[in-house]
């Protein structure tokens, strides 16, 4: 089997061969990202514990950082359709780490409601009431 000089390829990026690497990393994305949305359902509180928030990021980073490493792998191997595939998968998996940690780990409790003092007067112009004039 001759190859031309300009384009050697190691045997096993032949194209359509399994790559037990890829699909290992896949598959603990997928499950990297179910365990994201299992954190997201289980949020109650309304302030998270440090740990918890903590517990997000880390699952998040790393879920970004399989997807990178998808693609800087689909990009060595010269796959063009994994490559599209994994720029998909990589904007996806961002837009899951930011969408699912809203509320669930920056929670931002909701503002004291604002009640009025039960001795307070309103004051309208030309009335003479008005504190100062």
């Amino acid at each position: 089997m001759s190859t031309a000089a300009g384009s050697r390829r190691r045997p096993d990026d032949r194209a359509g061969r399994f790559d037990p690497l890829t699909a290992w990393s896949a598959l603990l994305s997928f499950l990297v990202t179910v365990n994201l949305v299992f954190q997201r359902l289980q949020s109650t509180a309304a302030e998270p514990s440090a740990g918890s928030a903590a517990s997000y990021w880390v699952a998040a980073g790393l879920l970004i950082a399989l997807q990178v490493g998808l693609l800087a792998r689909a990009v060595r191997r010269g796959r063009g359709g994994l490559v599209l595939v994994s720029i998909v998968a990589l904007v996806c998996a961002v837009g899951a780490a930011v969408v699912l940690s809203v509320p669930a780990v920056d929670w931002r409790p909701e503002p004291p409601a604002h009640t009025l003092d039960p001795n307070y007067r309103p004051c309208f112009s030309g009335s003479g009431d008005c504190v100062g004039g």
